[in-house]
């Protein structure tokens, strides 16, 4: 897990945590930078895929700092996961809390941002911190699509 930054300086700079899993050129499949949920901070995320096709996900950096977890979640799990929740309709990053047992109570929030941005999710209205799962199929073809343009 990172630690928070210093609270004392004017302006946030990122950090760059160390990588405990790095992601290779050749498996890294996307790195992007988008808003937090709360539009408070930039976040800067990585796509990645092993040799068997599963696809990973992780949050790399937030530019206000703060503890968050850069372990790579596997797709699967965020998509077995989402898909369990009793009303797909309306999530929360609460919903992605059981993949981050133990670890930093940010990430779950994080990785919904992250989510939202590749287009697996969808904001409801102006609501900020509810989404709603775009369907199965389209899921797994986003992953695919991510994979196929690798």
């Amino acid at each position: 897990m990172n630690k928070p930054q210093n609270s004392s300086t004017s302006k946030p700079t990122k950090t760059n945590p160390p990588d405990t899993h790095p992601i290779s050129n050749k498996q890294l499949i996307k790195a992007s930078s988008y808003s937090a949920l709360s539009g408070g901070s930039t976040l800067d995320c990585e796509i990645g895929s092993d040799a068997k096709k599963q696809v990973y996900t992780r949050i790399t950096s937030n530019s206000v700092g703060g503890y968050f977890s850069t372990e790579l979640i596997p797709m699967t799990d965020i998509e077995r996961t989402l898909f369990s929740q009793p009303d797909t309709s309306r999530l929360t990053s609460v919903a992605l809390q059981s993949l981050f047992k133990g670890k930093s109570v940010n990430t779950p929030a994080l990785i919904m941002a992250a989510l939202r941005n590749e287009g697996f999710i969808k904001p409801i209205g102006e609501l900020k911190r509810f989404h709603q799962c775009i369907n199965a199929k389209s899921f797994k073809a986003l992953i695919k699509k991510l994979i196929n343009n690798k």
